[in-house]
Parts: C-alpha cells; sequence; structure tokens
C-alpha cells in the first residue's frame, strides 16, 4: 500500500505520513535548510536527531522518516507537518472512548492494515 511520503511511526496512529500540497516532506526539508543555509550537521544539533537519521532520510527521493523524527526536524527548520490537526482530533476522540472501545479501534485499525 503506498500512501504518498507517510511513514508508520509507533508513536502516532498507524499510516502517519508526511505530505504538504502535493511537495513530499523531504522537498520541504531539503528546500528549507537551502534557505536557511544549514547544513545536516547543524540540523542534527538543532533537532536532536541523529546525524546518520537525517542522512539517510535526505540522500534518496522518496525517503521517509519517522513521525517523532519528522516533527523535530520541522521544529527546528520552522516547518509545519501535515496531518496535525489531524492527529490532534484523532487523539481527542480516541481518549472519549472507554478502554474497550479502544481495544476494538486498535485491533479494527490492525485489521484494515493487513
Amino acid at each position: 500500500m503506498n500512501l504518498d511520503n507517510w511513514r508508520v511511526a509507533q508513536k502516532f496512529p498507524p499510516v502517519y505520513y508526511l505530505r504538504m500540497a502535493k511537495v513530499a516532506f523531504r522537498d520541504r526539508v531539503l528546500a528549507a535548510m537551502a534557505a536557511s543555509g544549514m547544513n545536516k550537521a547543524e540540523l542534527s544539533r538543532r533537532s536532536g536527531v541523529p546525524y546518520h537519521a537525517i542522512d539517510k532520510f535526505l540522500k534518496r527521493e522518496g525517503a521517509t522518516t519517522s513521525a517523532e523524527n519528522a516533527n523535530a526536524l520541522a521544529k527546528a527548520l520552522v516547518l509545519t507537518v501535515d496531518g496535525e490537526a489531524e492527529y490532534e482530533e484523532l487523539r481527542q476522540l480516541f481518549y472519549q472512548l472507554d478502554e474497550q472501545q479502544r481495544q476494538f479501534l486498535i485491533a479494527s485499525i490492525r485489521g484494515l492494515l493487513r
């Protein structure tokens, strides 16, 4: 299943991919780095994302990263991450459910993704 440039991450809902206006998050990161004159080492220091993870993410077109790393990179580069509003809404709705409903929802989503 190809879902553009989103990456499944453990702390975020499955299918949490990053995109904005049909421009891949990777490309937005590269553009922001070029505009600010920031290199990978400086981005690593400012974001807390390991250099090797940034290097791997930026080296190849279509590459993805975890949602946690994407959020850290976006914060360091003053970018927004698509899906933030949707994630927040899902999170709020999820915590309105009782424990049994949450477990049912999680099992249902896992079933859909298989």
